[in-house]
């Protein structure tokens, strides 16, 4: 991955660049090179206007591909709860998970794409697309990096499940997964079970 603001001095330098040579085959009248020196530069101006307009704050094929052409999400199921103490604001997005027997017209949670560690424990989050896509449903900002399952950083049992930005745009992101399970096909995936907003008030 890299940073856009990264991508966009270097495009504009190779934008530049390519003007400064089509000026001088122009004086030097090399006109041989003159159309292909043009369609680099009308490509170099459109990614150029892409890199500058989109909200994308890192760059990867798939961030691009899904900014370009969004895959069809179908629209989840949660509920929003806000909770306040004297030093927090919470906003959490509670996904709706229940059987596909009791609900069966219920859309299943969003899947959370995982890779295991080593240990075969726990689990990291190197796919940051796969929540991505649902943060942008939710009209929140992406994040910008993956994480480790919080447990392997502080070894408590209560953040098994567990993954936490702090230098999110809003404050503290705290996703936490669960494990879903189809009952006709009996195959099962990482969910996410809550999304949760904490904006510090100091």
């Amino acid at each position: 991955m890299i940073a856009t603001s990264t991508a966009i001095t270097v495009v504009t330098v190779l934008l530049a660049i390519c003007v400064i040579w089509l000026v001088y085959i122009i004086i030097r009248g090399h006109t041989e090179s003159l159309l292909r020196t043009i369609i680099f530069i009308i490509i170099l101006g459109i990614i150029l206007g892409y890199l500058k307009n989109t909200q994308l704050e890192r760059l990867s094929f798939k961030a691009i591909k899904n900014d370009l052409f969004p895959p069809s999400l179908p629209q989840y199921s949660y509920v929003v709860q806000e909770q306040d103490t004297q030093y927090s604001h919470r906003i959490v997005y509670r996904f709706i998970i229940k059987t596909e027997e009791d609900t069966p017209n219920l859309p299943p949670p969003p899947e959370l794409k995982l890779d295991m560690d080593p240990n075969g424990r726990t689990f990291t989050l190197r796919d940051i697309e796969s929540l991505n896509l649902v943060l942008d449903q939710l009209n929140l900002p992406p994040v910008s990096h993956g994480v480790q399952e919080l447990y392997t950083l502080t070894g408590n049992q209560t953040d098994i499940g567990i993954y936490r930005w702090d230098d999110y745009p809003l404050g503290t992101l705290i996703v936490e997964r669960t494990i879903f399970q189809h009952r006709d096909s009996l195959q099962s995936y990482h969910a996410i079970a809550s999304i949760t907003v904490d904006r510090r008030k100091y």
